[in-house]
C-alpha cells in the first residue's frame, strides 16, 4: 500500500482560522497609516488649488476665491463679473478626510490681483482630519501658501 501525502482538510482549516486571527490583529495596525497617507493627499491636494487660485489671479489680473463648502473646495476666478469654475474636489469623497478652518477662519479665501489674500486679519490654517491623522495648510495675509500649520 502507498502512503498519502498532502494536507488534510483540518489542517487547511487551521491554517485560514491562524491567518484570519493573525490578520484581525494586525488591521488596527494597518488603518493608522493608511489615514495619514489620507490626510496628505488631502491636504496636497488643497495647497495645490490654493496656489492655482493665486495664480490665476495673478495671471488673469483679477480676483480669484478658493472656497470651502464643507467638505468640497473649489476655485473660481472672476471673468469679467462671471465666476469661471477652475477647479473642484470633494475631499470626503476621494480621501475620507473632515476639513475645518482656523477659529475666526473664513471659508472663502479670495486673492487680489497682486496674489495677495483679501481680508485675512492674520494667517489662517486649514485643518484636515481622519481617525488619529491630522494635518493642515497655512494660507498668509500676503497669499503665501504652506503646506504646514501657521507658527
Amino acid at each position: 500500500m502507498r502512503a498519502r501525502s498532502g494536507f488534510t482538510l483540518m489542517d487547511m482549516v487551521l491554517t485560514i482560522a491562524v491567518m484570519g486571527i493573525v490578520g484581525a490583529m494586525a488591521l488596527p495596525r494597518l488603518k493608522a497609516p493608511a489615514a495619514g497617507l489620507q490626510v496628505r493627499s488631502a491636504k496636497q491636494t488643497t495647497s495645490q488649488l490654493m496656489v492655482v487660485a493665486r495664480s490665476a489671479a495673478i495671471s488673469s489680473g483679477s480676483e480669484a476665491r478658493f472656497i470651502r463648502n464643507a467638505n468640497v473646495v473649489r476655485v473660481v476666478v472672476d471673468s469679467s463679473g462671471t465666476w469661471i469654475t477652475l477647479a473642484a474636489k470633494d475631499l470626503a469623497a476621494e480621501y475620507g478626510v473632515t476639513y475645518g478652518v482656523s477659529t475666526g477662519g473664513r471659508d472663502t479665501v479670495r486673492f487680489d490681483p497682486r496674489g495677495m489674500a483679501i481680508g485675512l486679519s492674520g494667517a489662517q490654517w486649514l485643518r484636515f482630519t481622519k481617525d488619529a491623522a491630522i494635518d493642515s495648510v497655512c494660507v498668509s495675509r500676503m497669499g503665501k501658501v504652506a503646506p504646514r500649520s501657521c507658527s
